[in-house]
């Protein structure tokens, strides 16, 4: 990676087109962040800045839901797996966990974060399994990889149950609990929930009272798995939101899929959604699932919605390269998103939005804020959206991380 200027150099991009405003922009860098945001042809200083074309200067991409430990990993498995179902490919993962080490996590997860990197992702939540088949190798090799790829991408890692919660005898119910606290306690900041009632025999309101409990102890967020499933059997929606409340956790709850709300009846789904926003809850969706939830009225109720590119190359998901244009055409082909200002607010999934989800305070295009930055080879969101348009430059607090341009 070239710094491209020194992060105390003050440099700029001018005739740019930014997201949400109208006409061209100088953006000033200095000191790894936002120095100066100036219409063009104002008169101000760096008239010398890199001149845009007109082209889209964007925050960078945060992505809020990834799984880098068994990223890459679908090679690893039989040919089947790819069209089998959720049960199998617990298990084939269960198989892999047991050979990883923590050098072939850090290994894995590194080259999937420079993926993203590349795509001009440099922030990224990510779901790290701890249970007995794996203990706590697969939580110390993503940290491994996030520490290092500090100063390029920003990595949250989430203690996940893949296993299920509980114990229960005679299914594929493992009870990861004692993993999740262990990773607590090992410094993961970040509880994580695989809550899905049509999947686990046991109590999912248990796991919640659980994992709430834990997350008090310890001081951490939430980050559910929840109501994965097509069919208002699991439906865990609004006992979250409630005891998101009760906690006063509100803001540091999100949970993911919530595809069983699209399944249970029009009422019933607007009165979760309500007690979703009132409950700041932050929903998170993943387009290669194809059948999504309620995103729609999600968004027009005010809710929080991120879009992630979750699984990658493993044996639940055997494709993707952690590109969020990608993820975000594909919700935009799902929900039909087909005019402009559709586009323009899925594009704030996968950066504003996504950047409120993971809680990051010095995220955003105002002056002060951290100079995490993406040039793409577009003159709008939905240009940019609809025609993947190339990433020609990506910034991490001012620093030249990817990409072909050198802008100064």
């Amino acid at each position: 990676m070239t710094a491209v200027p020194a992060a105390t150099d003050a440099w700029g991009i001018r005739n740019a087109v930014l997201p949400g405003r109208e006409g061209r922009w100088r953006v000033i860098v200095a000191g790894g962040r936002i120095a100066e945001i100036a219409p063009e042809g104002d008169g101000g200083r760096y008239a010398d800045a890199w001149d845009a074309g007109g082209r889209l200067l964007s925050t960078a991409f945060v992505d809020p839901h990834v799984h880098v430990d068994k990223a890459l990993t679908s090679d690893r498995v039989d040919d089947a797996v790819a069209a089998s179902d959720l049960d199998a490919a617990i298990r084939a993962v269960r198989r892999l966990k047991a050979g990883f080490t923590e050098e072939d996590v850090a290994a894995r997860a590194a080259a999937s974060l420079r993926m993203g990197l590349a795509h001009g992702t440099t922030a990224a939540r990510t779901n790290c399994e701890a249970d007995r088949h794996v203990g706590l190798r697969a939580v110390a090799g993503v940290r491994a990889a996030a520490r290092a790829l500090a100063g390029a991408v920003d990595v949250q890692v989430i203690a996940f149950p893949q296993e299920g919660w509980f114990e229960t005898a005679g299914s594929i119910e493992d009870g990861a609990a004692p993993y999740i606290e262990q990773a607590l306690e090992a410094g993961v900041r970040i509880v994580g929930g695989n809550v899905n009632r049509a999947l686990w025999p046991s109590d999912p309101e248990r796991q919640v009272d659980a994992s709430f409990a834990l997350a008090a102890r310890y001081d951490c967020d939430i980050d559910y798995h929840l109501d994965n499933w097509d069919t208002p059997e699991s439906f865990t929606l609004p006992y979250v939101a409630h005891k998101t409340l009760e906690q006063g956790w509100q803001g540091r709850v999100a949970v993911s899929h919530i595809a069983s709300l699209a399944a249970v009846g029009d009422a019933e789904a607007a009165d979760a959604i309500d007690a979703v926003r009132r409950a700041e809850v932050n929903v998170c969706v993943l387009p290669t699932r194809m059948r999504l939830t309620r995103v729609l009225e999600l968004m027009e109720a005010g809710v929080n919605v991120a879009c992630g590119t979750d699984n990658m190359r493993d044996p639940f998901v055997r494709y993707g390269d952690a590109d969020p244009l990608k993820a975000m055409l594909l919700l935009a082909q799902i929900t039909r998103q087909l005019h402009n200002a559709g586009l323009e607010r899925i594009w704030t999934t996968m950066t504003g939005n996504a950047a409120r989800m993971l809680r990051l305070r010095d995220y955003g295009m105002e002056p002060g804020r951290h100079a995490d930055l993406v040039l793409l080879d577009a003159h709008s969101v939905p240009d940019a959206i609809l025609r993947q348009a190339a990433r020609l430059a990506v910034f991490k607090r001012g620093m030249h991380m990817a990409g072909p341009l050198r802008v100064v």
